[in-house]
C-alpha cells in the first residue's frame, strides 16, 4: 500500500506553529501577493496568488506574515526525517508532501499506520498532515486530498472498485486544462468513459504518453512505484508579485531569488556543486511565460556573479517593453551530478568564503 502524506497549508501552518497569536485566526503568508493562506483565511475566500492589497482592503482583520524560507526548509527536513522512520521508500512530491511505500510494514493495518504518521507529525513537528492511503499513487493522492484538512482517508480495494470508474478526468493527477478540454470535446468525462477505447483511439485526442496513462488508470494498472530521489539536478527560486512593469521591482525580486537559490545549493552538499549556467523566467499577467538560458563564465556560487548573469538574462526577456505586467520572476540553477571541488579560481566555493 502507498501513503500520500501532505502537510496542510504548509507555510501558514509553520507560522501558526511558531507564533501562538496566529493560531485559529485568518492569516496569510505574503509578500505583495498571497503565498499561502491559513484554512481560516481560505474560509473567507482568500487564495494563493491574490494581491495583498486586495486582502487588506476587503478583510482588514486578516493577519499577514512574511515568507521565511529557512523556517519552511527546516520544517520540511523534519517532516522527511519522520517519513523515513516509517519506511525508507519515500518519494518526495514537494517540500511538504511525499509518497511512502509501507507494503509489508503496516502489518495489514494501513489505516493504523496512516493515523500514527499523522499523530507523529503533529507531536514531533507541530504540523497538521493529511494522509491518504491507496493501492496506487493516484489513489493515495486523491485520498489525501479528500482527507484535508488534518485527516486520514483509506481507499481499500472495495472502495477503489466503486470510486475509480466514477473519477472525473479533470480530477486526475497530470490532466491539465488543455488536455481535459480535448477529452471533454471528445465526449469523455469520467474514467468509465475510457473503457471501450484503445490506445490508438486515445492517441487521436491526446499525446501517446497521456493515452497510455489514461488507459492504465481505467484498467487499474497505474503507477505504484516509489522512485527514490537521486542528487538534486537543479535548484529553483521564484516569487509572485502584483502585475508590474517596474524595472526596480522586478530586478529586486530576481536578486532576492538569487540569494534564496544560492542558500539552497549551499545546503545540499559539502562542498557545494557549482552551477555553470542558469535560467531566468518571467510570467506575465495573461499567464504566458518567457524563459532565457545562458552560461556563466565558469562554475560559481558567488551571489554577485549570479546576480550579474541573471540580470543580463532578465533584460533578454524584453519585459520592460512587452506591455504586459510581470506577475512572477524566478531562476533555476542546473547542477552537475557529481560534487564540484575546485581548489582555485571558481568563485563561490567554500574555500573562497561562500
Amino acid at each position: 500500500m502507498i501513503l500520500h502524506a501532505d502537510a496542510d497549508a504548509f507555510f501558514a501552518s509553520v507560522e501558526q506553529r511558531d507564533d501562538p497569536r496566529l493560531r485559529g485566526r485568518p492569516m496569510v503568508v505574503a509578500h505583495e501577493v498571497v503565498a499561502c493562506p491559513s484554512y481560516e483565511a481560505r474560509a473567507l475566500g482568500i487564495h494563493a496568488g491574490m494581491p495583498l492589497r486586495q486582502v487588506k482592503r476587503r478583510w482588514p482583520e486578516v493577519l499577514v506574515t512574511a515568507y521565511r524560507s529557512e523556517a519552511y526548509e527546516e520544517a520540511s527536513a523534519l517532516l522527511f526525517d519522520l517519513f523515513r522512520r516509517f519506511t525508507p521508500l519515500v518519494e518526495p512530491g514537494s517540500m511538504e508532501e511525499a509518497f511512502l511505500d509501507v507494503t509489508g510494514r503496516d502489518r495489514g493495518g494501513v489505516a493504523g499506520m496512516a493515523y500514527a504518521l499523522r499523530a507523529a507529525a503533529r507531536a514531533e513537528v507541530g504540523l497538521p498532515v493529511s494522509v491518504g492511503a491507496g493501492r496506487t499513487k493516484l489513489m493515495a493522492k486523491l485520498a489525501s486530498r479528500r482527507a484535508k484538512p488534518d485527516g486520514v482517508v483509506v481507499v481499500d480495494a472495495e472502495l477503489e472498485a466503486r470510486v475509480r470508474p466514477r473519477l472525473r478526468l479533470d480530477e486526475l493527477w497530470g490532466v491539465g486544462p488543455t488536455t481535459y478540454e480535448k477529452l471533454h470535446t471528445a465526449g469523455l468525462f469520467v474514467v468509465s468513459d475510457l473503457n471501450d477505447l484503445t490506445e490508438d483511439d486515445l492517441k487521436r485526442i491526446v499525446t501517446t504518453a497521456m493515452a497510455r496513462r489514461l488507459l492504465s488508470i481505467a484498467h487499474g494498472t497505474d503507477d505504484a512505484t516509489i522512485r527514490l530521489p537521486g542528487p538534486r539536478r537543479s535548484v529553483s527560486a521564484s516569487r509572485s508579485l502584483p502585475a508590474t512593469r517596474s524595472r526596480s521591482k522586478v530586478v529586486a525580486v530576481l536578486e532576492e531569488c538569487v540569494g534564496r537559490a544560492v542558500a539552497r545549493v549551499a545546503s545540499l552538499d559539502d562542498p557545494p556543486r557549482l552551477p555553470s549556467r542558469l535560467e531566468v523566467f518571467v510570467r506575465y499577467d495573461d499567464g504566458a511565460q518567457v524563459l532565457e538560458r545562458g552560461p556563466l563564465d565558469g562554475p560559481s556560487l558567488d551571489p554577485e556573479v549570479l546576480r550579474g548573469a541573471a540580470g543580463q538574462l532578465l533584460d533578454r526577456t524584453g519585459y520592460e517593453w512587452d506591455g504586459r505586467g510581470v506577475t512572477m520572476v524566478g531562476l533555476t540553477l542546473p547542477l552537475p551530478v557529481s560534487a564540484c571541488t575546485p581548489t582555485t579560481g571558481a568563485a563561490g566555493s567554500r574555500a573562497s568564503g561562500s
